[in-house]
């Protein structure tokens, strides 16, 4: 993108409003978008859980970049560009497996667990074969939570992980597992889903399965109550109710934004379930149920959210500037026993209706958007998360001139 044109973009940027038309429908920018964001960032890949014997791997698949996650024989977690040294065909086919090498299925050449070249037949010999493996990206794994990042020099964790290690730490969210996961694809760009994610002002109107069970679409006057009691119970059920906030303004120079709350569910609910009841056993160390939900983010692109009996993770992924992916993976305890079509529905129905009305709302927000009569209008006070998120964006483009 030429460097005027961006300029004048954030310049005329009104703060505290929501963002002008091109950040959601010009090429260029989705390109820089790209470049600024989703290959700088650290992207959760998956969950310790589906790689549990050497040998497993998963694919990874953003934009048009595949990336092999595979677990060695030495138990070490790799991240590869699957992407064949020779002639660049796809190395990987299979979405996940078990396997003892990668071979190219062009011309058979084969790769190690860790991305190291096995064999290249009939290569000559002077040939440095060493220099010829797969192209290793960043991982980091934290409470069983698999990070890459495509990124040369990407944000360093260790700040995020002190912090957030013993807030974690009951939860035991390395001795959880994949219970299931839904991709809902979304005719939007990927940042009016995020943007609707990170606020409940619309909870109320949009969401009344959510919104009878979870405060969050009040007021913090009127919601203070009910958290002070869930504060009570939480510590009895030994739940951390810690609040972090390293987000934007908060957020330390070359590390992650990340952040970390608890929050009261109405009286009667002990999970975000249709009836409030559990549905599936307690997660970790935790003793019982305090009627309470953990906002967990790793990165402003990782959100996750803590239950005393699951997980959900949200990912969103773009196809192209029109287009996006909202996927959830639901994590339960490794011993729970949800061997039934009934036991899953249970486990995934509130982020599964929530999901549907948002891919509405969201949709009819972009063909708005669209409109040669849209104008950016100011974010309430309800919509914080979401005005960090946008500073947070026009912070990433800035750098990137």
């Amino acid at each position: 993108m030429d460097n005027s044109k961006l300029k004048n973009l954030l310049e005329t940027h009104k703060k505290g409003f929501a963002l002008s038309q091109p950040f959601y429908c010009d090429n260029e920018v989705f390109d820089l978008d790209v470049k600024s964001i989703f290959f700088h960032e650290w992207l959760f890949a998956g969950h310790v859980s589906e790689l549990q014997e050497p040998g497993d791997y998963f694919l990874f698949q953003i934009l048009n970049e595949s990336v092999i996650v595979s677990r060695d024989f030495n138990k070490k977690l790799h991240a590869m560009v699957n992407v064949c040294r020779h002639r660049g065909s796809r190395v990987c086919l299979e979405k996940s497996g078990n396997t003892k090498r990668f071979t190219c299925p062009y011309h058979a050449w084969t790769y190690n667990l860790d991305g190291s070249l096995f064999n290249a037949r009939l290569i000559e010999p002077d040939i440095d074969r060493s220099e010829l493996g797969l192209q290793k990206l960043a991982v980091e794994v934290f409470h069983g939570l698999i990070f890459i990042s495509f990124s040369d020099k990407p944000d360093d964790m260790t700040d995020l992980k002190s912090k957030l290690d013993p807030i974690l730490s009951p939860f035991e969210l390395s001795k959880t597992k994949v219970a299931f996961k839904k991709s809902y694809r979304v005719k939007a760009n990927w940042k009016v889903l995020i943007e609707n994610y990170s606020e409940c002002y619309h909870c109320s109107s949009a969401h009344p399965e959510f919104s009878k069970s979870h405060v969050t679409h009040m007021s913090s006057e009127k919601a203070q109550p009910l958290n002070a009691l869930m504060e009570k119970r939480a510590k009895v059920a030994g739940v951390p109710t810690d609040f972090v906030d390293c987000i934007g303004v908060n957020r330390f120079d070359g590390q992650p934004d990340y952040a970390y709350n608890r929050y009261s569910l109405y009286d009667g609910y002990d999970t975000g379930s249709e009836d409030g009841m559990a549905v599936g056993p307690l997660l970790g160390n935790i003793k019982e149920y305090d009627g309470g939900a953990s906002d967990l983010y790793i990165g402003l692109l990782n959100p996750f959210l803590i239950y005393c009996d699951y997980v959900a993770v949200y990912r969103f992924i773009p196809i192209d500037k029109d287009t996006s992916i909202q996927e959830i993976i639901w994590l339960v305890r490794d011993n729970a026993d949800l061997g039934s079509e009934t036991a899953v529905d249970r486990l995934k129905w509130l982020w599964d209706v929530t999901t549907v009305s948002d891919k509405c709302i969201i949709e009819k927000n972009q063909e708005g958007i669209n409109s040669r009569y849209y104008k950016p209008g100011p974010f309430s006070s309800m919509e914080k998360y979401t005005r960090l998120f946008v500073d947070f964006y026009l912070e990433r483009l800035g750098s990137a001139k």
